[in-house]
């Protein structure tokens, strides 16, 4: 349905269509204010929708209707997928006037507690730098955790990385423009030397792959053993990442249940650890303010509670006296004194 026709319609009119037509409709009227990203999401969510809700008219939806299709979809997915499904259901409703007849008997799924990244110390770095530079086969998931923990990038924003993003004189790194959730999330943040490095070896590598032109991408996405396309970009290197933790794990580090994505919570701890640091300039390297970064991406490390912990203390150790040390005369005449004095104490007590 045209953005123009999606515009015309009333409220009435959109109740009475089918569901798909309606939301389709919906859709349209939400893009100019909406990211790419989060219209393409939302039309596979209706898309989603559309196989319960087909052929039903907005009017008609109620909450027992809801609840038997999050039934249908607990079946298939997770709560994240259906609660998403649900908040766009309710975006449609509430554009008629709908969803308030029907939101005190909603309740979206309750979410699992999910655990918290983790942040890399810097001997487990070293080590596992170097197990990865050991393997030719690693160097791309290798040079994405560098960007990462070096830039605050996510593996999806280093993966969208193109060759326009990068400004090699100035050393900055334009970050999440290719596709950002909102506009918080789009950054230019400093390169140090160890991210140009990794750079370096991205790009050396990207422009043997066919990227040559400022739109073309610094990960080019593999279509076929040594193929290419670098119109589009590499979308995971979970694969790599798998057998360098298994490797990692065999030369007896602690990181059988480390992510790539912890090398982003790597960095923000380390803005947030850092006195240094203000609240201003970690909102702008993360692309989030500050009370978000401190609830997500905080992972203050161990040794910074132990700290922590002794600085709340009122309770001190004792310190021992200190015995004083005999003094051995130098001088042999106040030897020799010492020597009569105690002869004479001797012949006295005889």
């Amino acid at each position: 349905m045209g953005l123009l026709q999606g515009l015309v319609l009333s409220i009435a009119a959109l109740t009475a269509l089918p569901f798909s037509d309606a939301c389709a409709a919906w859709l349209e009227t939400r893009r100019p204010y909406i990211a790419a990203k989060t219209a393409h999401e939302y039309a596979l969510n209706i898309k989603t929708l559309d196989k319960f809700f087909e052929g039903i008219r907005l009017q008609d939806i109620d909450a027992d209707m809801i609840r038997a299709y999050q039934r249908m979809r607990m079946t298939k997915c997770g709560p994240h997928s259906i609660n998403h499904e649900c908040s766009v259901l309710q975006q449609v409703l509430k554009r008629v006037g709908r969803w308030n007849l029907i939101a005190d008997q909603y309740q979206p799924l309750p979410l699992p507690q999910g655990k918290r990244g983790q942040c890399i110390s810097d001997d487990v770095r070293v080590k596992l730098w170097r197990i990865m530079r050991a393997n030719p086969n690693w160097n791309g998931a290798r040079r994405c955790a560098t960007i990462s923990i070096n830039t605050t990038a996510s593996p999806g924003e280093a993966y969208k990385l193109k060759l326009r993003d990068i400004e090699w004189d100035a050393r900055k790194l334009w970050i999440g423009r290719n596709g950002a959730k909102n506009a918080g999330r789009i950054r230019r943040n400093p390169i140090n030397d160890e991210c140009l490095d990794a750079l370096k070896e991205a790009l050396a590598d990207a422009k043997i792959r066919g990227a040559c032109e400022p739109h073309h991408y610094l990960f080019p996405k593999r279509v076929n053993g040594n193929d290419y396309d670098p119109e589009h970009h590499q979308t995971t290197f979970r694969t790599a990442w798998e057998k360098i933790i298994k490797e990692a794990v065999r030369q007896g580090l602690p990181v059988d249940r480390l992510r790539l994505e912890d090398m982003r919570h790597s960095a923000n701890t380390r803005l947030l650890e850092n006195e240094d640091v203000s609240e201003a300039t970690y909102e702008e390297m993360a692309g989030h303010k500050m009370p978000v970064g401190r609830k997500w991406y905080s992972h203050i490390r161990m040794e910074r509670k132990i700290e922590a912990v002794d600085a709340l203390s009122a309770y001190k150790k004792p310190s021992l006296p200190v015995a004083a040390a005999p003094t051995i005369p130098t001088d042999n005449s106040e030897l020799a004194k010492q020597l009569l004095a105690l002869a004479a104490k001797l012949l006295n007590s005889a």
